[in-house]
């Protein structure tokens, strides 16, 4: 195999750096990211963050995390580090990455409430198997949701984070005045 030449001698020789090279940080220091730890018995603590990731370390390991004694030689360190526990001077890229990966993980939260069941009133002479309201006979107008609770139901509605929504309207036979009143809203 031949190299190419340069003024300062054989270029590319080592194309590979020794693996202590990557171990080399810009700055001596590491911050700490926001984490939760809990205790598995007597020498085993289960850290997590925001993003879902986790790990397990002795006691040892722990204090010497949050005491910010931990050198990039230690074995835990890369875990650490990739797994978003903490950053050094090396790069500014984990705070980005674990905001993505906490925005991706959490991304749903926005879309939860999409499904809106009113019941509008327990009347029904009916006793279907499926249904999960405590029926009334025909005769208990007093079970019937008013236009009023109707309104502010469907105030809330709108409230809703999810760019769309769906109503499902349950009940005896919907009364009449309610449907038209909801709908129109």
């Amino acid at each position: 195999m031949t190299f190419p030449q340069t003024d300062e001698g054989v270029f590319l020789q080592r194309p590979f750096h020794n693996p202590s090279q990557f171990r080399k940080t810009t700055g001596t220091e590491y911050s700490l990211l926001p984490f939760r730890f809990i205790d598995l018995d007597v020498d085993r603590y289960l850290i997590t963050n925001f993003s879902g990731e986790y790990l397990l370390l002795n006691e040892t390991q722990l204090n010497a995390l949050v005491r910010h004694e931990l050198g990039s030689e230690d074995s835990i360190y890369d875990d650490l580090k990739s797994k978003h526990f903490l950053v050094d001077g090396d790069s500014t890229a984990a705070i980005d990455l674990l905001a993505c990966q906490y925005r991706t993980k959490h991304s749903q939260l926005s879309q939860l409430t999409s499904l809106f069941m009113f019941v509008v009133t327990l009347r029904c002479e009916h006793s279907c198997p499926y249904c999960q309201v405590s029926r009334q006979s025909q005769d208990k107008s007093r079970y019937d949701m008013s236009q009023s609770d109707a309104g502010r139901a469907i105030e809330f509605l709108f409230h809703s984070p999810s760019r769309q929504i769906k109503v499902e309207f349950q009940g005896g036979g919907a009364p009449s005045q309610f449907l038209p009143h909801s709908v129109d809203r």
